[in-house]
């Protein structure tokens, strides 16, 4: 099930309807792609079907009138995604180039957002999560340093970036419809977690190796459609 609706007394019954068709759309690539291509190689429809399952979302906040830096962070990100999906180490760092400016653009519609307040982040259960991140961001640079091989500047460059997305969140309520957002910022933060294991940590051969790409594109995709929800419908 979707976790978004736009109501059609603020939007129009048309644009209400065109929104929550690409919602729609959306949903089923995202489904599409989790039962029948994440885990294979690449193809023209692999990436096609991945690429739109974001690039949807980015396209239903924009009709929906959502802040320009979340279409940003969504947009860049469904471009990511197609990097990501093509082989290369060149189009992969390309990919990682794209997540790092969506990143930056998700920290910006966090802060920028009339409710939110950074003073929060000294409140002593966010701070323990701030200090966490930044204690578990440390300990995967320096693994993913000694195992990411020839990319291993550009991954490292990463995690800082994406550890700050995850904190940079908690300056959002934790009540009403910001839950979804802080659920969402969490879950990109697992999805990178495990991509990262899967990528550069695990052995070759692993049995793991054989749930990673569900759990990678299951977290990913649910983390954009919760932050999309939780941002619009704030």
């Amino acid at each position: 099930m979707m976790p978004i609706a736009f109501s059609s007394a603020e939007l129009g019954i048309e644009t209400a309807m065109i929104a929550q068709a690409l919602l729609a759309l959306g949903g089923v690539c995202a489904a599409v792609y989790w039962v029948g291509f994440c885990y294979r190689g690449e193809s023209a429809v692999r990436s096609v079907i991945k690429t739109a399952s974001v690039a949807c979302l980015g396209l239903a906040g924009w009709i929906a009138g959502a802040e320009m830096s979340l279409i940003a962070a969504l947009g860049f990100c469904a471009l990511g995604d197609f990097a990501l999906s093509r082989n290369g180490e060149r189009l992969f760092l390309m990919g990682v180039a794209a997540f790092a400016l969506g990143h930056l653009f998700y920290i910006t519609t966090f802060v920028g957002h009339p409710e939110s307040d950074i003073a929060r982040l000294a409140l002593q259960s966010r701070l323990s999560i701030v200090i966490g991140l930044g204690v578990f961001g440390l300990g995967m640079a320096a693994v993913l340093y000694r195992m990411a091989g020839t990319m291993r500047l550009a991954v490292v460059a990463y995690v800082p970036v994406i550890m700050a997305m995850g904190g940079a969140a908690l300056v959002l309520p934790f009540s009403g419809v910001f839950v979804l957002a802080v659920c969402g910022a969490a879950l990109f933060v697992l999805s990178d977690l495990i991509l990262s294991l899967e990528l550069f940590v695990l052995p070759a051969g692993s049995p793991i190796l054989r749930l990673t790409p569900f759990a990678v594109w299951g977290a990913y995709w649910l983390a954009q459609a919760l932050l999309l929800a939780g941002l619009v419908a704030a």
